[in-house]
């Protein structure tokens, strides 16, 4: 039943327009000027306050990069080594990498939540916030040990554009480098301000193919959740 179910929204969605990339950005300026911790955040609702917001990303830094052991087995000491965030809107969980790796790059469409971003934690001198057109990394070949992305991918708006950040990723990491990455495991109406494309195993296989990755670990597959660990050969 949840197979059928599946197909039938991704049939569905197929009639409906695919967001642009200019439009992606437009609406997350919108959004970053409304309530932009709400929006990042939206378990809270929309009155969520900072205590709230920065409890939330260092619990989640907490239990999806310190405490998973791949990372710490592939990546000890944290601070030895240099992380690339995507989609890290004002710093929820860059504050709590830039506590634990050596440099933190933070990177996001929205150039509003960079703006606030870098206002917000402006005393964090190993983070730096940049804004970029949704496909592209403005850093050189080589540049990181860990690239890490949490409820971003799940909203861009179409598997070109996940393919191409995927390519990207191959480029920045260093040779050893690990990618943890969370894409959407069971597809949303397009017509739901927080769409995106929905991946399978099978799927994410095929973002890879091609580029010196390796998926070494996935999780929670067919879920709203679905976690790639990406190693670069």
């Amino acid at each position: 039943m949840q197979t059928v179910k599946i197909w039938i929204r991704k049939i569905i969605n197929s009639f409906v327009p695919t967001e642009k990339l200019v439009d992606s950005k437009k609406k997350w300026n919108g959004l970053a000027e409304k309530n932009a911790a709400y929006f990042v955040m939206t378990d809270y609702g929309e009155g969520i306050t900072e205590e709230q917001f920065r409890t939330s990303g260092m619990k989640d830094y907490e239990q999806l990069i310190g405490g998973d052991s791949l990372l710490a087995s592939r990546l000890s000491p944290f601070n030895t080594k240099d992380a690339m965030e995507i989609g890290c809107g004002i710093g929820r969980i860059t504050e709590f990498l830039s506590k634990n790796f050596r440099t933190v790059s933070a990177v996001d469409i929205s150039e509003e939540m960079v703006h606030k971003g870098s206002q917000r934690l402006v005393s964090a001198k190993n983070i730096s916030f940049k804004a970029t057109d949704g496909t592209s990394f403005p850093f050189a070949n080589a540049s990181f040990d860990f690239v890490f992305s949490f409820i971003v991918f799940q909203h861009m708006p179409d598997v070109e554009t996940v393919t191409k950040n995927i390519a990207e990723i191959s480029r920045v990491l260093r040779p050893g480098g690990i990618a943890k990455i969370q894409l959407r495991g069971l597809p949303t109406s397009k017509k739901n301000w927080f769409y995106g494309p929905s991946f399978s195993v099978a799927d994410a296989n095929k973002l890879i193919k091609n580029l010196p990755l390796t998926l070494i670990k996935s999780e929670g597959e067919g879920q709203r959740y679905f976690w790639i660990w990406l190693e670069k050969k």
